[in-house]
């Protein structure tokens, strides 16, 4: 009777550890699972956080470049402009200048018409 309690017992307690094996077993694979799922969380906020900070430097970058080219077509606008109305200025001061020619020309020839006419009728 003492073999029979005590193979009781020792089939019993052997279930009792087969059964807290399995137990940890099952959990130590739930957690392998947890920590694979924060790894793999904390791996794709790392490359987020690189690709939005090299979306960024790109941005800045990008930005830069147009501001140089908007500055250089800025100044290539105003050197246009300048050389555009110096020609003007002088196209202006031409025209000016035939105009006042022109008006020197029919006053001299206006004037010698008239001294012509005067000395005529003097004689």
């Amino acid at each position: 009777m003492k073999t029979k309690l005590l193979s009781v017992f020792a089939l019993a307690m052997m279930l009792t550890v087969g059964a807290y094996a399995q137990d940890s077993t099952a959990m130590s694979k739930k957690e392998m699972r947890k920590q694979e799922k924060a790894e793999r969380k904390a791996r794709l906020k790392d490359d987020l956080k690189n690709t939005s900070r090299a979306a960024g430097e790109t941005t800045r970058e990008v930005g830069q470049g147009i501001k140089s080219k908007a500055k250089v077509a800025g100044e290539a606008i105003d050197t246009t402009a300048q050389r555009t109305g110096r020609a003007v200025n002088r196209g202006l001061d031409n025209a000016s200048d035939a105009i006042s020619t022109e008006a020197r020309k029919l006053k001299d020839k206006r004037d010698s018409t008239r001294a012509e006419k005067a000395r005529r009728d003097s004689l």
